[in-house]
């Protein structure tokens, strides 16, 4: 099994009031080899919207300026709770300022607190058609010319969005989620998946086998079809440390206890890189490395594990 492409996750907490930190980390990452920088969506109403993180497209935009062949990608954006017509705009700029390096995570997002979400003016009802049609929108306005669309919740006709995209017919629409339905949809709409950070290996495993599966049911090809997982990580030579710290952040993060345990993978460097081969003989082609502390320390060492990845 080839070593899988590793991307890293942005810090999207700042260390003190100095936004350049986000540029010197996007900077060092793209020079150690690092073929991605990905960011979460995390809007108010969200599970993690307690954790102070800067907005993920908007760190996207900024980290564009400062490196040239590291691809940008956001995991998950959150489509019930976005203007599609808006999102496409949004898309569109970042692929531009970028040079077309722009990968789309989306996906439903979980309502745990469906009075707030709705009291903020969001939506709560038919998620799943939401999202369906908003990736239709999106991809009509992206298309050559005039756009317009008939569906149940979007009706429009003789619009223009530009400038479009670099890249045609635009961004690829990586859709998250893990419960069947999820995979389904995944196979059926988009142009690849991706596997959740707040999942496990185990889930992984099994939630890529479905995902094959159902390609083949779609008649769509595989290799055609890219699959990758966001993972939490912490690389420590104390194995302690590494799950205590690990979990005090992801924890607290997402408010459900013992996540960092279920799901991180935390230790040294060669512990590391034995799980991460275990997501590459899964159907991993792409691994965002995720780390929640001492982002540039973390970067660091997770150099340390990309270069054990590669010498198999």
């Amino acid at each position: 099994m080839p070593a899988p492409r590793l991307a890293v996750g942005l810090p999207q907490t700042l260390e003190g009031a100095d936004p350049r930190s986000v540029a010197r980390y996007a900077a060092r990452a793209e020079a150690l080899g690092f073929t991605g920088l990905w960011t979460l969506d995390s809007p108010a109403g969200n599970r993690t919207a307690h954790t102070p993180l800067i907005d993920g497209l908007h760190a996207l935009s900024y980290v564009a300026a400062v490196t040239s062949s590291a691809r940008l990608g956001i995991a998950v954006v959150i489509v019930p709770r976005r203007n599609p017509a808006l999102l496409a705009k949004d898309l569109a700029t970042i692929d531009l300022l970028s040079a077309g390096r722009l990968t789309v995570g989306v996906g439903l997002g979980r309502i745990d607190d469906a009075a707030t979400i709705e009291g903020l003016g969001f939506p709560v009802d038919r998620a799943v058609r939401r999202l369906t049609e908003s990736i239709a929108v999106m991809r009509a306005l992206w298309a050559p010319g005039e756009a317009g669309y008939d569906g149940e919740l979007y009706r429009f006709g003789g619009v223009v969005l530009e400038p479009k995209p670099v890249q045609r017919p635009g961004p690829p629409l990586w859709m998250g989620g893990g419960v069947p339905a999820a995979l389904r949809r995944a196979a059926r709409l988009a142009d690849g998946w991706i596997g959740s950070g707040s999942s496990s290996i185990d889930d992984f495993v099994e939630q890529s086998a479905t995902v094959v599966r159902e390609l083949e049911a779609a008649g769509r090809e595989r290799a055609a079809f890219p699959i990758a997982k966001r993972v939490y990580i912490a690389v420590e030579d104390d194995a302690a440390v590494a799950h205590d710290r690990l979990s005090a952040v992801l924890d607290a993060m997402y408010g459900m206890p013992g996540l960092g345990a279920r799901v991180g993978v935390a230790g040294p460097p060669e512990h590391c890189a034995a799980q991460l081969r275990r997501l590459a003989d899964a159907g991993a082609e792409e691994l965002v490395l995720a780390p929640v502390y001492g982002h540039r320390a973390q970067l660091d060492r997770l150099a340390e594990v990309a270069r054990l990845l590669a010498d198999g």
